[in-house]
């Protein structure tokens, strides 16, 4: 069997609790301008200086892709943040998942029920939520559903890895 190497991207939608803290860190870099004709100009240029750096920092790390590499039947999902730091995620077997299919799809709703549920979507569209069900993963009690946002190429990958399981 050849090898197999798929590869893919998504930028995660901004949260609310992101969005207040990149307001947040504008609200302090504009009190840092304010405040330059009360305090003298060495203290507000500093002050200013690390306001900016700190909304910089909020935007950057509000900013959050996840990264889905399917490699020789492994699932491994890693969160990207500010496109610079990588926090390792998790590696799931697709050859130990017992069903592949939408999210939302009869079949792993009625499934779904008493599962462990880890979701690594981005966006609120639910067209493209996948789920992969996994009954035996190690330090989970039970089975385990993972919701992820798979393109054409990552689900002809997995189709081709398991097509017994997988669902369209």
């Amino acid at each position: 069997m050849a090898d197999v190497f798929v590869e893919q991207i998504i930028k995660k939608k901004l949260s609310l609790g992101g969005l207040a803290i990149r307001i947040g860190a504008i609200f302090l870099v504009l009190i840092g301008i304010l405040l330059f004709p009360f305090l003298k100009l060495i203290l507000t240029m500093t002050v200013t200086a690390l306001f900016i750096y700190l909304a910089y920092l909020a935007f950057v790390y509000t900013s959050a892709e996840w990264e889905y590499s399917l490699v020789n039947g492994e699932l491994t999902i890693d969160k990207i943040l500010g496109k610079r730091k990588r926090k390792p995620g998790e590696t799931y077997d697709i050859r130990k998942a017992s069903l592949i299919a939408p999210a939302y799809s009869e079949e792993v709703i009625s499934k779904s029920e008493y599962l462990t549920k880890m979701d690594y979507t981005a966006s609120n569209n639910k067209e493209n939520h996948y789920a992969i069900i996994i009954d035996e993963v190690e330090g989970v009690k039970g089975a385990l559903m993972v919701t992820f946002e798979p393109d054409e190429k990552m689900l002809d990958a997995i189709y081709d890895l398991r097509p017994n399981i997988m669902k369209r």
